[in-house]
């Protein structure tokens, strides 16, 4: 007893000390607002005032908690298991069975009546139901599956039908007539268990809408919520330990009083009911905080996974303040990370002008701010002196030295110096000359100090392709494996890649190649290894950088080059293409990882090469090409391995040997060839554009700068990047490589390949340390490591 008696003592502290840190929010982070949706007891009065808030609110956010179900019902079963919070005894047979009523009413609508009645006590089933159909009954409510064999279902029919779960009839139906079964999947998809808990669960948040069979009142500030005790305790850890550690609070009549704030007990409990989570941006921001200090792990997954996965410029600052004020490391990474990627548009932001000054100059002095020059670097700043300037006048000089003015052009300088308090003479223009004056006589462009370095965490690799020798006299494919070290940003617009040696394909060269990572092992198939009528590979192998090993895979059923290849689901889609005897074919086939072994899929519709595909959301998607007819396509295929592909919106420009890539839940394209109206043959295609699966449309973006036909493209740090390829109109390969920013839509020109290349791949891995940390390949290669400056086009 003393011990409970503690343990609530304890317990209470802690939630005075809780609340009270809830009301001192982090700075800059304070809103008042509740998350989610409107429940009982809670709400604008009047119809009015709710459709003025929506008209003056901003665009709300709805996230869901996709485990939140089976997370709920598995806590049930163990609350079950400890007899505890249990209310309802089925006597069937010789056994006993404790459950919780909600659980069952929210499944068969006799529980339910019962329910509403506020009935109590043991229930006998033995004139309702076998043993093993009520069993049956019992175990879906919590599991979402039918447990029943041949001899058997006919039991578990009858007692559903008597207790109300048509549910499990409609199951017991599909089972006994798997033709009808497998029609109802392929129209409209099958209920998984899962799917079953999800509406297990969306029946209880109905009970409780209702207010039926709510066990407790709690209490917070005037306000009373009707609840399910055993809802909240599933729901939310915060109440399970509360409703089950033998507390006061367990056993205590209604209503209970609590501490709480409103809008943090309407968040708990709608969350324990729904495992959803919506509201504008400051009800979400503020929502995390209430998950940290209610430990409601649920809940601050949805908001970290927001704050991690879609941020954006305008937010980007609010996340970094929130993760510095609860010491989220990881979190804070993120965000400085976003900032230094996404400078000039987040500096554009009212939320930057507010930023400390020690703040901006860790950006502004970082090696990896990611901006198009030095005076992008400059605009910010001067921003956000301006935006006080009477205050930050003093502060000045700080900031303008962490302008690099060395990496700045003529052009640029002369902008700096039209700014008034740049003008000669003056202290500001002195520090600019005493900044241009520390550079050392006859020091390279590159080489002007302190250049902006930018490494990632997983590195560029690029693979094989085709080239011309130094002297021009021939063409030569490639065998070698190179990847991107370091991004480095010089005086202008100048850029380097410096790029090291990773190794070289076991069988020779290759091109006109696919390759396809699946956890950081690279897949290469198909392509050519010279120019030969009949030479188009079969083969396929298998390279694990971290060991630097090669192995051989069993070969395809053809020969295929000019194709698309993707991952998804754990397996390898070979799609079309061309082989020795055929310019285009509709064929794909499966590589299967675990079997060692390929097998026919779902044919394209038309014979292609020369398409793009790629993964969005663990859809695959096949755009562009060309036909029999050499024509390029303008069409988007969502395809399915087991039945015959989708047609989707066209794009609005047709294209073959371009890029696409999945980026930010939507599908990008750029480059290739079109074909040339009215003149015959085919030009350069520059255009680039957005596919949205949600709207099922295409948008135009801003063009390449440069022609990119038959290049290679990835996603790396939330861009994309189109490298190499070669130009149609001028029949010249290119060395070149742009990336995409989203954000800004706009390209950059970030440097050069170790040499022009065309139909070559690329792809995002993983390497050793030793190659990052020390000279890495230059070892074991007489070409050594290469960093190539390049100017923006």
């Amino acid at each position: 007893m003393f011990r409970f008696k503690l343990l609530r003592v304890l317990f209470l502290t802690l939630l005075i000390i809780v609340v009270h840190r809830a009301r001192k929010r982090a700075p800059g982070l304070s809103h008042p607002f509740p998350a989610g949706r409107m429940w009982p007891g809670v709400g604008p009065d009047s119809p009015a005032e709710e459709e003025e808030e929506k008209a003056t609110s901003e665009p709300r956010r709805e996230l869901l908690n996709e485990d939140h179900a089976r997370q709920f019902f598995e806590v049930a079963v163990e609350l079950c298991a400890q007899n505890q919070l249990v209310d309802v005894d089925v006597i069937s047979g010789s056994w006993t069975y404790h459950a919780h009523a909600v659980v069952l009413a929210a499944v068969s609508s006799f529980f339910r009546e019962r329910l509403e009645q506020g009935a109590v006590g043991e229930v006998d089933m033995s004139q309702l139901a076998t043993p093993h159909g009520w069993k049956a009954i019992l175990d879906f409510a919590y599991s979402g599956v039918v447990e029943t064999t041949s001899d058997s279902v006919q039991e578990v029919v009858a007692a559903a039908q008597v207790l109300g779960v048509p549910r499990v009839v409609e199951i017991c139906q599909r089972w006994l007539s798997p033709e009808k079964e497998e029609e109802e999947e392929e129209e409209e998809g099958r209920k998984t268990p899962s799917d079953e808990q999800w509406e297990t669960l969306h029946s209880i948040e109905k009970l409780y809408g209702d207010k039926i069979g709510c066990d407790l009142d709690l209490e917070a500030q005037g306000k009373t919520f009707k609840v399910h005790r055993v809802a909240l305790c599933c729901g939310c850890e915060f109440f399970r330990a509360m409703f089950t550690s033998g507390m006061r609070e367990s056993v205590q009549a209604t209503p209970l009083r609590t501490l709480f704030s409103v809008p943090d007990l309407h968040l708990l409990i709608s969350f324990a009911y729904s495992g959803a989570l919506g509201g504008t941006w400051d009800e979400i921001l503020d929502a995390a905080q209430t998950a940290l200090q209610y430990q409601a792990s649920g809940i601050f997954s949805l908001c970290l996974d927001l704050f991690q996965h879609q941020m954006t410029p305008e937010t980007s600052l609010d996340v970094l303040s929130f993760a510095q004020a609860y010491d989220l490391r990881q979190l804070v990474q993120t965000a400085e990370d976003f900032v230094l990627m996404n400078f000039p548009c987040v500096s554009s932001t009212p939320k930057f002008l507010d930023l400390s000054l020690d703040q901006l100059l860790r950006f502004l002095r970082s090696d990896a701010l990611y901006i198009l020059n030095e005076l992008e670097a400059f605009e910010g700043a001067l921003r956000w002196l301006n935006a006080d300037r009477a205050q930050r006048l003093e502060e000045a000089e700080k900031v303008l030295r962490s302008i690099r003015f060395p990496l700045m052009s003529g052009r640029e300088l002369k902008r700096v110096r039209a700014v008034d308090f740049m003008a000669k003479p003056g202290r500001f223009y002195d520090l600019l000359v005493e900044s241009l004056a520390s550079i050392p006589p006859g020091t390279s462009t590159m080489e002007r100090l302190p250049c902006r370095i930018r490494t990632t965490e997983k590195v560029l690799v690029i693979c094989g392709g085709d080239s011309v020798t130094a002297n021009m006299a021939m063409r030569c494919p490639s065998r070698e494996l190179w990847f991107a070290h370091r991004f480095l940003s010089g005086i202008g617009l100048v850029k380097q890649v410096e790029w090291r040696y990773l190794g070289e394909f076991p069988d020779g060269p290759r091109f006109r190649h696919a390759v396809v990572v699946m956890g950081n092992v690279l897949y290469v198939v198909g392509g050519k290894q010279y120019y030969g009528v009949r030479d188009t590979l079969t083969t396929a192998f298998r390279f694990d950088p971290m060991q630097g090993s090669w192995e051989r895979l069993a070969d395809m059923s053809c020969g295929r080059s000019y194709f698309a290849a993707v991952g998804a689901g754990g397996l390898l889609y070979a799609m079309g293409g061309s082989s020795a005897d055929r310019y285009c074919m509709d064929s794909v086939e499966c590589y299967n990882p675990a079997a060692n072994a390929w097998r026919p899929s779902h044919p394209l519709p038309a014979a292609l090469c020369g398409q793009a595909a790629c993964v969005l959301d663990g859809t695959i998607y096949v755009s562009g090409g060309c036909d029999g007819s050499c024509r390029c396509l303008t069409a988007l295929l969502q395809y399915h391995p087991n039945h015959p592909p989708t047609q989707r919106a066209p794009m609005q420009e047709e294209r073959a040997g371009h890029i696409m890539e999945a980026l930010r839940g939507q599908l990008y394209v750029a480059g290739g060839l079109r074909w040339r109206d009215g003149h015959g043959g085919y030009a350069d295609q520059l255009a680039c554009e957005v596919y949205s699966p949600r709207l099922d449309t295409w948008t135009l973006l801003s063009p390449l700068p440069h022609a990119h036909v038959v290049a290679a493209s990835v996603v790396l740090q939330g861009e994309m990047y189109v490298l190499g390829g070669y130009s149609h109109n001028t029949y010249r390969d290119t060395h070149l490589v742009h990336c995409y920013h989203p954000g800004q839509d706009r390209w950059m020109s970030l440097g050069t390949l170790p040499q022009a290349y065309a139909d070559l791949r690329a792809c995002v891995l993983s390497v050793p340390p030793a190659l990052r940390d020390g000279e890495g390949g230059s070892q074991h290669h007489p070409k050594g490591n290469k960093s190539l400056p390049s100017s923006s086009l």
